[in-house]
């Protein structure tokens, strides 16, 4: 046990221990050294500092939405997402991805300007009563964390031709009326190789989440208790093509106020709340007909590397030294579209980076960007035409494309993460976590149902 207590090399102990802390309904009242280290993750730590900080934002999260959590299971919340974190920002440091001041003041721009906001109002939101410093590293974090959160999740869902034109002729024939579901979602999670007794207690602690949201229970208080940081409860009105497969049927024929589940995925146990259904109109889809060139970064290809080397192609574009297409096939690095002069067809904006699709949804046709950031690298763009379809097969296949990827992305999101902390090197010095964790094993060594 001490071996297990004092080293979890595997998010497998991390987790059993975090959902054992969930068992708990005491509350942390010791003291905490500010500037101790909280966990070792990897190469880098968690300080005590940052813990106590994090902690509170939880705390403050849960108050302002009228539920309440007691300090240890903020804790835990609050340090399994600090792990998370963590672990993706080395991931990015190791793949080379990196923001430079100039590049921070772009983005922020761009985010005030597509939210009609400020970068002042913006920066709020990152904690600028810290200072702006703390409040840009703050972004930078999160601009970085989403960048590879995206490039590595995307890759990793795979979309087969036959899926998306069943799915295109099923919206074509179902017209332009669809369903939406107001859906609240616990997720009680599974390691990747769930041993029978770690099942047993996730099927547990399902069985008793879903009893305690039918009797009324706060959905957000019961979701802290049973799942893991960063799970959103409240997924607003989900339509119906957007529902995970497994879960349709259930969804489908619940009534307004149903609890359905516990589903079980790869990821754990999935409960849903049915808070309203209703119906609503299909928006008209606009596709973009695009071509573009990539230049990937790296460790030793800085970003401002990327950026000189498409300011080059675009001025011999531009100077009529070479065509967009000769210099797709010659430098783009995108395997898929390079050898077709960069060619990406008509797209829609929802199956497109993000940044990227910002950028193509401002532009005229034909009209070509300056060097675009997305989570692949740096971009030139030259959008061709654009045009507003609602009746062909062909918009549908984008609409079924961009449904199919935003369906998987969620549970592709949770399986990376999960990957990612089962193997990476996570200690545990946090006291009051310890002791917690201690106490919910010799409940559960003794036969103790702690979460009764």
């Amino acid at each position: 046990m001490g071996r297990t207590c004092n080293l979890l090399k595997k998010s497998r102990l991390l987790t059993a221990s975090l959902v054992g802390i969930s068992l708990l309904s005491s509350v942390y009242a010791g003291e905490v050294k500010l500037d101790g280290t909280a966990a070792v993750v990897n190469s880098g730590i968690i300080l005590e500092s940052e813990l106590n900080a994090a902690t509170a934002q939880v705390q403050a999260g849960y108050r302002s939405s009228g539920a309440s959590i007691d300090d240890i299971t903020a804790r835990r919340l609050a340090l399994s997402e600090l792990i998370t974190r963590t672990l993706i920002l080395q991931l990015a440091k190791n793949q080379g991805h990196d923001l430079n001041d100039m590049q921070i003041d772009s983005s922020l721009k761009q985010i005030a300007m597509r939210n009609n906001t400020t970068v002042d109002k913006v920066l709020q939101r990152y904690g600028l009563a810290n200072g702006v410093a703390y409040a840009r590293e703050k972004f930078k974090e999160d601009y970085l964390i989403n960048q590879v959160r995206r490039a590595t999740v995307r890759n990793l869902i795979h979309v087969s031709e036959a899926e998306v034109e069943t799915l295109a002729k099923s919206l074509q024939k179902r017209g332009a009326i669809e369903p939406s579901y107001h859906l609240a979602q616990v997720i009680v999670p599974l390691s990747s190789s769930p041993n029978e007794a770690e099942y047993r207690r996730a099927k547990a602690n399902a069985d008793a989440a879903i009893a305690a949201i039918r009797k009324g229970g706060n959905i957000e208080e019961i979701a802290a208790k049973y799942s893991n940081a960063g799970d959103r409860t409240d997924l607003g009105y989900v339509p119906e093509t957007s529902v995970p497969l497994p879960f349709l049927p259930a969804i489908v024929a619940a009534k307004k106020g149903d609890v359905v589940g516990p589903f079980r995925s790869a990821i754990g146990f999935h409960i849903f709340k049915v808070y309203d259904i209703s119906t609503s109109a299909i928006a008209p889809v606009t596709t973009y007909k695009a071509s573009h060139i990539l230049i990937k970064t790296s460790i030793v290809f800085s970003d401002e590397a990327a950026v000189a080397k498409l300011n080059s192609i675009l001025n011999d574009i531009n100077s009529g030294a070479t065509t967009f297409a000769k210099a797709a096939r010659e430098f783009s690095e995108d395997p898929n579209s390079a050898k077709d002069g960069g060619n990406m067809g008509y797209v829609s904006l929802d199956i497109l980076d993000p940044e990227f699709a910002q950028e193509l949804s401002v532009m005229k046709p034909g009209t070509i960007s300056g060097p675009v950031k997305s989570s692949f690298g740096w971009h030139l763009i030259y959008l061709a035409d654009k045009k507003t379809d609602n009746d062909s097969l062909d918009v549908y296949k984008q609409r079924a494309r961009g449904i199919i990827l935003e369906r998987d992305y969620a549970e592709a999101l949770k399986n990376w993460e999960r990957s990612i902390r089962e193997s990476a090197y996570i200690h545990i010095n946090d006291s009051a976590l310890r002791e917690a964790y201690l106490k919910a094993k010799a409940a559960e060594d003794s036969g103790i149902n702690t979460a009764k």
